[in-house]
């Protein structure tokens, strides 16, 4: 036993005779030690840590690991940010901003208060105005198609239904009367078949209607961008409609449709200046293209319009007459009669059943007028007949 006060070993008893402090058991260590260890000097000489914990080798390195770790890991996410180019940072910004938007629209809605927060997330977020409302006008058109379809899928069905068959029935009449319920639900809904057929109906009857809808678009749409460039042909404006092509590109549109929009303009711009044998030449090379390349299954009424478009008189089949007499109607050749025009005296009137045929090595039409007493002076009010 051993005094902790006094530090004297003692045999027996429970308490320290000296100054009363209860005895303690000494340890294995300290007995086979023969000496006494003053904890209170030890700590004093460790700065205040615990003995134990002193020789605990193993807490000590991993405390220096846990150091070493943690600043490497933070060195290395450092060095992470900085290697981010440009657009990865953009990116990442868009891709904050949309699950906000997305947050906003769960309801369906998007009140004043939440667009002016979108609006201040986007200065944070160095996204322009312009670019955050496409991407909030794109998610909102995404998400009322997906929690709406399923109201409107039957009308949407019904609608597309009676289009298709008075577009391939040449029903023009039809057409303009469903043209305006065509843009409401283009408007509410991404449907592929909506946006083809209304803005192909918007460039055959209205193309100037569907520029300026296209130059007052928040987001691009592929099929709108696709019938504008078709309308700007029909506008005769060759330019605007060139420069819409790399941006249809963008949408990693199909060649096919890409290579027929080529053969409009080199037709259109043959039938400008017939002269410019190369022009037709090329627009029969870029259709043959269209044929060979991918091309959307919806354009290949347009392709046998502007096949048929390209022979100077057309009988085109009922299922794309509409594309040949409305959407590409102003690429049709226009006829100039070579003669010039001079007043040409009427026919003798006469009746073909009244002449002998056989009697005629061929039908000479004022030879059987005057053989009838037409035109002759003193015959009239006679009956030829009667001289027989």
């Amino acid at each position: 036993m051993i005094c902790p006060q006094c530090n004297k070993h003692y045999e027996n008893g429970k308490f320290c005779p000296d100054c009363g402090v209860p005895l303690v058991e000494e340890t294995p260590q300290q007995q086979a030690a023969g000496v006494s260890v003053n904890l209170g000097d030890a700590n004093a000489i460790s700065g205040g840590l615990h003995v134990a914990d002193s020789h605990d080798v193993s807490n000590i390195d991993n405390s220096v690991h846990n150091v070493t770790d943690n600043s490497t890991t933070t060195i290395t996410n450092i060095n992470i940010a900085a290697q981010k180019t440009e657009s990865e940072i953009l990116q990442d910004n868009e891709n904050q901003f949309i699950k906000a938007v997305q947050q906003c629209l769960i309801d369906g809605q998007l009140d004043q208060c939440e667009l002016g927060r979108l609006n201040m997330l986007a200065l944070q977020l160095n996204i322009s105005s312009q670019r955050s409302m496409q991407m909030i006008e794109q998610i909102r058109l995404n998400t009322v198609g997906i929690n709406g379809g399923k109201g409107t899928d039957y009308i949407v069905k019904q609608l597309l239904d009676e289009v298709i068959n008075a577009v391939n029935t040449n029903q023009a009449g039809v057409l303009q009367h469903h043209l305006s319920q065509l843009k409401q639900i283009a408007q509410t809904t991404p449907d592929a078949n909506i946006q083809f057929y209304y803005h192909m109906l918007q460039t055959s009857f209205m193309p100037e209607s569907s520029v300026i809808s296209f130059l007052n678009a928040r987001s691009d749409n592929y099929w709108q961008m696709f019938w504008v460039h078709v309308a700007y042909v029909k506008l005769k404006q060759s330019n605007n409609a060139t420069m819409l092509l790399p941006r249809l590109g963008v949408f990693g549109a199909p060649q096919g449709d890409i290579a027929l929009l080529m053969a409009i303009d080199n037709l259109a711009s043959y039938r400008r200046n017939p002269q410019q044998d190369y022009c037709m030449t090329q627009a029969q090379d870029k259709l043959m293209q269209a044929q060979q390349l991918e091309l959307s299954e919806p354009l290949n009424a347009l392709w046998y319009a502007v096949k048929e478009t390209m022979l100077d008189e057309q009988h085109p089949e009922l299922w794309f007459q509409f594309y040949v007499e409305q959407t590409i109607k102003e690429l049709r050749p226009i006829k100039v009669s070579d003669m010039p025009k001079m007043e040409i005296p009427p026919m003798p009137k006469y009746n073909a059943q009244d002449i002998n045929l056989s009697q005629m090595q061929g039908f000479n039409p004022l030879q059987a007028a005057q053989q009838m007493g037409l035109g002759m002076a003193g015959n009239v009010g006679q009956n030829p007949n009667n001289d027989k």
